[in-house]
This record gives C-alpha cells, sequence and structure tokens, in this order.
C-alpha cells in the first residue's frame, strides 16, 4: 500500500501555529534579530556573525499571559471561547514555523528505523502540545480531537517496512527524517 505522507502530516494544519508556539517552550537556542531591511527573523541558529541577535527567553508554559519581562496582559477571548494568541506571539510562531520547514542541508543516508523514530516522536510531541493547548483553551475540543486523530493515524501508517518500500515523495520523506535535525514540516514537499 502507498503510503501518502504529505496528507497525513499536513493535515493537522488548523492548529499547526499553535504547535509551533508550544514547541518554544520546550525549544533551545531560539534567537532573534533584524535584517537589514528591517525584517524580524527568528531562528534556532544565531545569525550570521556579522548581525547582532538576542538569545530569546522562552516560557515553559503556553500561558501567554505574560512577556519575558514579567508583565501580565488581560486574556483575550475569539468567539469560539478559546483564548486569543497575542500578535507578537503570533509573529513568534510563524518564526520559528518558517526555521522548522528548513531542512538541514547536509543529507544523510536513508535509515528507516531512525526516520520512522523521528517522525513517531515529533507526532508524540505535537499530540502533546495539542493536549497543553486543548487544556490552556488555546483550540476547540473539536480541533483537537480533529488533529489528535490525524496525528495519531499519521503515526500508525510511519512505519520501518513503509519506509523500506517506499518511493518517490515518501521516500523523499523518509530520507529527510532521517537526518534527526529535520522537523516533519521540513520533510513534507
Amino acid at each position: 500500500m502507498r503510503l501518502q505522507i504529505s496528507p497525513k502530516f499536513h493535515s493537522f494544519s488548523l492548529s499547526l501555529a499553535l504547535l509551533f508556539v508550544a514547541f518554544a517552550g520546550h525549544a533551545q537556542g531560539i534567537y532573534k534579530w533584524v535584517d537589514a531591511q528591517g525584517k524580524t527573523h527568528y531562528d534556532q541558529q544565531p545569525p550570521a556573525s556579522d548581525k547582532a541577535s538576542e538569545a530569546l527567553k522562552l516560557h515553559s508554559n503556553s500561558s501567554f499571559g505574560g512577556d519575558n519581562n514579567g508583565k501580565v496582559r488581560a486574556t483575550e477571548y475569539n468567539a469560539d471561547g478559546t483564548k486569543k494568541i497575542p500578535k507578537d506571539v503570533q509573529e513568534m510562531a510563524r518564526g520559528l514555523e518558517r526555521a522548522l520547514k528548513k531542512a538541514d542541508p547536509n543529507e544523510v543516508p536513508l535509515d528507516c528505523a531512525n526516520a520512522v523514530r523521528n517522525a513517531q516522536d515529533q507526532a508524540d510531541t505535537a499530540l502533546e502540545m495539542s493536549a497543553k493547548n486543548l487544556k490552556d483553551g488555546y483550540i476547540t475540543q473539536a480541533d483537537f480531537n480533529n488533529n489528535a486523530a490525524k496525528l495519531r493515524r499519521a503515526k500508525a501508517e510511519t512505519t520501518v517496512t513503509s519506509c523500506q518500500v517506499a518511493t518517490g515523495r515518501d521516500r523523499a520523506f523518509y530520507q529527510c527524517m532521517s537526518n534527526g535535525n529535520n522537523h516533519f514540516s521540513a520533510c513534507v514537499k
């Protein structure tokens, strides 16, 4: 049976931005800098040495009510009752999303066991973060159920056997996931 990677790992995109924000609490070494054109960048790697950067202190929870200076902001709500994500947090999430979508240019040999472990571990993390976002009020139960079902299905279908027989886009996905530096969002094309 041909594995359909793209629908599996892209289909939960409804709360992908929230997941990237949630990953921020677990990320190590996120850097922020502004380029010559005034555009703000976020990345796991510091910028080239000629650019000044700021290592960000990231909160380990998804209670977006505070900032790095300990100031507390009022919680706002969406029409569906979920909490609104502050604009600066949305900006950071977009930056993290862009960074996670960049594949490591160093290709490693296909290693099905490692590729599957990486994909499944990341799916587990996405499930945990989605559950935290539900608990903290940033997504609805229906969104969580929808995303969790898709992630669990994708995880169940991502196996060493499917990797070993994969061709085309599916093989490229497993090849990319063989590199432990890549996030599955960088490997889905």
